[in-house]
């Protein structure tokens, strides 16, 4: 049987894994559960139990250690890693992809609860929900603001990827007209979804009523929302980002939403990526703009949710035992995007 090592901080084993997935998660194999964690764990406690348990799997989720170049080298035996959650930048080095080790992540299984809140974020943005909830909360009032509908609104995508692509279906019975701009997105997607492309960057913010955005965040994308864009878009537009923070400049959005012309809805932020934590710092010049809806990066998954990524995993591992490819491999090319 194989040796599987499913190692990360023991209260995080119920996110992802019900009591009836932890089952069937140790009948795929010699199974070890390891309460560590890189909060907890030591590099050179990491390295000895690898020694000790010689895994040829190794099963990983939010809060595991690194797992180096050198101690795949001292693991020849180890020859996939199937991390439940998204991000690896903190637990894998670029080096063991390098080497060839197997590595896949949550894919795309998360997108459906990302555009579910991108939609959310569209709705309360029409609808002035973050001046209507500090009006009736903090000032006591009963005040009526202009609110709008979303039935036959343009909607704008800036990036055509899977977050994007299950969005489109859930703008369908509001009858929007849809618009991309996805320079790397094949034709054959936007026919399928029904969706304009839109060559330009400036074009598509001009556009359109509501731009959502859904690219990543590459060096060529740092920013690439500045203030030129910003201003180009229609009084009363709503920009919504449940991508990544720095794709936004975030002075340049903070001067457009002081002059109180259009809206905003943001579930990632630039300070995010300040370590040691991030987050967005109390005096950061988003907070405090009624025309802004803030919240604090929990798009997706939801916790119901993560058994979805659970889900996947154990898939994945049986695929793999049964010798085939399993899905949502981590490239180079896509490690070196992540963030």
């Amino acid at each position: 049987m194989a040796r599987i090592l499913v190692a990360f901080p023991r209260e995080n084993v119920e996110k992802p894994f019900t009591p009836a997935m932890v089952e069937e998660l140790n009948r795929l194999g010699q199974v070890t559960w390891a309460d560590v964690g890189r909060l907890k764990t030591r590099p050179e406690e990491y390295r000895a139990l690898l020694a000790r348990e010689r895994p040829e799997v190794l099963v990983t989720f939010w809060g595991a250690c690194l797992l180096t170049e050198a101690m795949l080298r001292e693991n020849p035996q180890l020859r996939y890693m199937c991390h439940v959650s998204g991000e690896l930048h903190r637990i894998l080095e670029r080096g063991c992809l390098e080497a060839g080790l197997l590595v896949t992540n949550w894919g795309d299984v998360i997108s459906r609860t990302i555009s579910e809140h991108a939609l959310m974020m569209i709705l309360a943005s029409l609808r002035n929900v973050t001046r209507c909830a500090l009006d009736m909360h903090v000032r006591k009032g009963w005040n009526h603001f202009p609110t709008r509908s979303l039935f036959e609104r343009s909607v704008g995508l800036h990036g055509l990827g899977p977050i994007a692509q299950e969005l489109v279906p859930l703008l369908r019975p509001f009858d929007c007209q849809v618009s991309a701009c996805s320079p790397n997105a094949p034709e054959e997607v936007f026919a399928r979804l029904g969706v304009r492309r839109v060559a330009e960057l400036r074009a598509l913010y001009a556009e359109n009523d509501i731009v959502s955005i859904h690219t990543g965040n590459t060096p060529q994308n740092f920013h690439v929302v500045n203030a030129a864009l910003l201003r180009g878009m229609k009084d009363g537009a709503v920009l919504v980002n449940t991508a990544r923070g720095p794709i936004v400049d975030t002075a340049a959005l903070a001067a457009e939403l002081k002059t109180g012309r259009i809206y905003a809805a943001l579930d990632v932020f630039e300070e995010e990526l300040v370590p040691p934590f991030g987050g967005l710092a109390a005096d950061s010049p988003l907070r405090g703009l009624e025309n802004c809806l803030l919240t604090p990066h929990e798009g997706g998954p939801t916790p119901d949710r993560l058994v979805d990524c659970g889900r996947l995993a154990i898939d994945n591992l049986a695929r793999f035992l049964r010798g085939e490819k399993p899905v949502n491999g981590i490239t180079l090319k896509r490690f070196d995007a992540m963030t």
